[in-house]
């Protein structure tokens, strides 16, 4: 019977955030300089998070980040030529067409939240590789552990690599001695995916080397949020069994496969 091991709650504080701050800033600049001012902050941040979704397409290739820029960039044009408030205001029935845009995209973006689409799954990742364990005999341990070993074409890891991040399953390095995929969760979604930083030493991640060596390490934070003490060793093991069965799905040409084994976790949206 499936089992999963649930990790402490978490609030994804950085997905909130984004929307609080635009609105905060709106409000100030409103409140202080008027209403054309609180419109043009708005425009300038949501241009600025437009920006970041056009980088997280670069670095994954999921689309979905375009959809969303499209809306910010949307959010962007309204506020400029909203009539008689923006600073290049048009007439209500040039207005009109825009809000209708905006509107179609907003459903669009519920879609996209309500079907996760643009959810690093990191945190469904780490509890599918605690389903079952129910060993305590060790606690973290800092060294990496190695398991088992596959057989691969570079083209295929390569295509591998580039299917888990687009869909924001983990975010991959291309060394010259292995491959390491690194599981990201909601509210670290920026380091890494980003490029602000290629240091994963602490992140938990899994790494394939030439040979096809596969080798795990869970990282003490991440072993930390697990509600129940479970033995390390194992959850390595797990952890790597788990990718070496997602590879042999994408061999196989059964990617479905990968996102039916994530759906088995229910998350909410904020954690």
């Amino acid at each position: 019977m499936f089992e999963t091991r649930k990790l402490r709650p978490n609030t994804n504080v950085t997905g909130i955030a984004q929307p609080i701050v635009a609105l905060l800033i709106f409000a100030i600049c409103w409140g202080l300089l008027g209403i054309t001012a609180g419109l043009i902050s708005m425009a300038f941040i949501f241009c600025l998070y437009a920006i970041l979704s056009l980088a997280y397409f670069i670095r994954t290739g999921n689309a979905w980040f375009i959809v969303t820029m499209v809306y910010q960039l949307t959010i962007v044009s309204f506020a400029m030529v909203a009539p008689k408030i923006g600073p290049y205001a048009i007439s209500k029935e040039e207005f009109k067409p825009l809000v209708l845009i905006l509107v179609v995209e907003m459903a669009v973006l519920i879609y996209i939240m309500a079907t996760n689409k643009l959810r690093w799954r990191g945190r469904e990742i780490l509890e599918l590789a605690a389903r079952n364990i129910n060993e305590t005999t060790n606690g973290f341990t800092e060294r990496p552990r190695p398991l088992g070993k596959i057989d691969y074409r570079q083209s295929e890891l390569q295509a591998f690599t580039s299917y888990l991040k687009s869909k924001l399953i983990a975010f991959t390095y291309g060394e010259t001695d292995k491959t390491v995929i690194v599981p990201i969760m909601m509210g670290n979604e920026y380091r890494l995916p980003l490029g602000f930083s290629n240091d994963y030493s602490e992140n938990t991640w899994i790494a394939i080397d030439k040979e096809g060596n596969v080798s795990t390490h869970i990282s003490k934070d991440d072993y930390l949020k697990y509600k129940e003490a479970l033995s390390f060793d194992q959850l390595c093991e797990s952890l790597g069994n788990l990718f070496i069965q997602f590879f042999d799905y994408y061999q196989k040409g059964e990617e479905i496969s990968i996102q039916h084994e994530i759906s088995k976790i229910k998350t909410n949206p904020f954690s």
